[in-house]
Order: structure tokens, then sequence, then C-alpha cells
């Protein structure tokens, strides 16, 4: 068992704690990459999704924010049945913490996105954020998760990378990287708002499928990186790669395969 103790994140430290907890789970990133396609996107987490449904009865789906996944979570919305619906649960990775309703929130922007598509799934749990206390928000979150069987893993976990790596709340350095949830608080964001949700990358890392999504020659860069070696100062990195599939656009693609 590896542990990290003290207050100050040691990179060396951090990297073999997590390595030993991920490798466990197939080990880096790798090729191939997948050149970006809405329908293509979508139908892949549809059909995972419906196996999902057909082993167990259930299926679970977790999402982050943004404006990038907005035209696949309409594709999805459309493509879904009945019959998956009526066995859904959709989930958030992270959640900034905002009143409901508020612009900035991430949950707005994928419900507005699965509206134009199709019906809801039947169980939609957005991350409660607006809470005073986000400890015991977590502590929500996480006994939901539990309940649903997500704190050991979605069977379909979409995320979007920033330019520095970064997926959900999981930021490059940060001493969360470590933190083994299922959910956490987080009250030092590197990005506006300071504080927020996040479910922890351990519980990500447990998913079924992990679709990644990389937009623009910054996170291609960060994706070339991540093909190369572990390091917690790019979270994307630390993912494990028998599980993930990454999807770039041109720009992206071309910076990720760049001499």
């Amino acid at each position: 068992e590896v542990s990290i103790r003290g207050p100050e994140l040691k990179k060396e430290s951090l990297t073999l704690a997590l390595s030993t907890l991920l490798r466990q789970a197939m080990g880096m990133l790798t090729q191939p990459l997948h050149a970006f396609s809405v329908d293509t996107v979508a139908e892949t987490i549809y059909q995972t999704l419906q196996d999902a449904v057909t082993q167990r009865g259930k299926a679970l789906l977790a999402v982050p924010g943004g404006r990038s996944p907005g035209p696949i979570i309409e594709r999805l919305a459309a493509r879904c049945t009945p019959e998956v619906l009526a066995q859904l649960h959709l989930f958030w990775v992270d959640e900034r913490a905002v009143p409901q309703g508020h612009a900035d929130r991430n949950d707005a922007g994928i419900l507005a996105a699965w509206d134009q598509g199709g019906p809801r799934p039947a169980g939609v749990h957005p991350m409660p954020a607006d809470e005073d206390d986000l400890e015991q928000a977590a502590a929500s979150y996480t006994e939901l998760l539990q309940e649903l069987g997500g704190a050991t893993g979605f069977d379909v976990a979409l995320l979007g990378i920033g330019e520095d790596g970064h997926f959900a709340s999981c930021f490059p350095g940060h001493a969360d990287l470590r933190n083994e949830g299922p959910v956490f608080a987080i009250y030092d964001s590197p990005k506006p708002p300071p504080k927020r949700l996040s479910v922890a990358l351990p519980v990500i890392a447990q998913s079924k499928l992990i679709v990644i999504l990389a937009f623009g020659a910054e996170k291609g860069e960060r994706i070339k990186s991540a093909l190369q070696t572990e390091d917690p100062m790019n979270p994307v990195s630390l993912l494990p790669g028998g599980s993930c599939e990454i999807h770039c656009d041109e720009a992206a693609s071309a910076a990720a395969q760049s001499l």
C-alpha cells in the first residue's frame, strides 16, 4: 500500500502512488487517437450504456461541463431508447460552487443540450455544490454513488481536458490528485471559482470506458506528453490507457502526433 503524508505535495511520491494504483487498471495512455466525430462519440457511449443495461439492468454515465460536450450530449439523448433511458443514471464529474440555475454551473449546459435531443434519463443527479457545507455535500454525493454503484467507477466517463491537462477538478500538481474520494470538496481551484466538488481521480479511473475529448493544439500537446510519460503535472496522463478512448479534432491530432 502506498501512502503520502504531510501537507506538501511531493511530485515523486505522488507519481509512485498514482502509478501503483492506475497501472493496475491497464497502464498509461496509448495510441490510437480517434478523429473526432459527434456521431462516433455519441454512438460509442450509447453502445456501452446499452450493454450495461442489458447486462446489469442499469447504466451509469458521468459527464463534464463546458461547451464541447453539448453536441455529443444532444446526439446521445436522441439516440437513447426508452428502455435505456429508464435505467440510465446521469452524474457529473465536477461542479462549481454556485447556486442552482446559475449559468456557470456545469449541469446547466449539459441538461440544456440533453433537452434539445430528447427526454431526460430516469436518474439525473446534479452535484449539490450550491450547499454552504461542501464537505457535507461531498459526503451526500458519495452516498449517492455508493447506493447506485458509481463509487467504484462509471460505465462511461466523458471527459474534456484543459490546456493544462486537467479534467474534472483534478488539476496539475494539486494535493487533491491523491484524494481517494469518492467525492471531494476543493477550495483553491486554480481556475475560478475556487470552490468546487469533484469526483476523485481513482473513481474516474475505474470506469469501464473513459472518453477523452481533446480540441485544439494546446490540448493536443497535453495528449502528446501523456502518451510518453505519466506526470502529475499533466493529470490526463494518469488515466488508465486500457479503458480510454481519445478523440481529437484536427488541431489536437496534429499536435499530439508531431515529432
